[in-house]
């Protein structure tokens, strides 16, 4: 089975199991009826959960429309916020530019614009039922990820860009959003022992590898 896909099916597993738990608590106290009114599920964050490279029907978002249109018998109502490159906030990048097309790689709209652009299409913010969301690995910025010198100062930037900026995106989140299951997903490894050691990940390395003095050098 192919990296990409097994990194696809582990995403897609993870989002699965949370829209399970979040929306049993739901399904305890509300009779759901094939004739009830749909439900909204809002998609924000950056590449992962657009599903960056993939055809609608494989994407995470879509898995989980999918199952919960099974399970529940109501239609899902999706707005796809995501898009690729997207941060939390501006703070730690110089990327000012944005795209039409979600698979660009770009910095905005950041994630907490997504909210706003969001919670202006939707004539009440509470009939939002479900939100999906990602966020930070952009805000720590891939070079970063990268140095293989840096395990330091990997944490100390998690920790910087991934705390309090990710804590405050979720409370504007619940604030805009107040009836949702809010579902954070995470980030799959980029590389594991059975990544290719060929000339395209050496190149991709090469283009973000960050040298400092002490790291260990790209085996070649």
């Amino acid at each position: 089975m192919k990296l990409r896909t097994v990194l696809k099916l582990i995403v897609v597993s993870w989002i699965l199991l949370g829209a399970s738990l979040a929306l049993a608590q739901t399904n305890q106290n509300t009779s759901l009826q094939p004739t009830a009114r749909p439900l909204n599920m809002l998609v924000l964050g950056d590449s992962i959960l657009w599903g960056e490279g993939l055809k609608a029907k494989h994407k995470s978002w879509y898995q989980v429309k999918i199952w919960l249109e099974k399970n529940t018998g109501r239609p899902v109502v999706e707005k796809i916020a995501a898009h690729s490159g997207a941060v939390i906030e501006l703070g730690f990048t110089d990327d000012r530019m944005t795209a039409n097309n979600a698979e660009v790689n770009v910095a905005l709209p950041t994630v907490n614009d997504e909210v706003d652009n969001a919670l202006k299409s939707y004539a009440d913010g509470s009939k939002v039922d479900l939100v999906l969301m990602n966020g930070c690995i952009n805000d720590v910025n891939a070079q970063n990820l990268l140095n293989a010198s840096g395990k330091e100062e990997i944490d100390r930037l998690t920790l910087q860009r991934c705390g309090l900026p990710m804590e405050k995106l979720l409370r504007h989140i619940t604030t805009s959003f107040p009836k949702a299951e809010v579902i954070v997903t995470g980030y799959y490894p980029f590389f594991s022992e059975q990544t290719p050691n060929d000339f395209i990940m050496k190149a991709f390395t090469k283009r973000f590898f960050k040298i400092q003095a002490g790291a260990p050098k790209d085996e070649q």
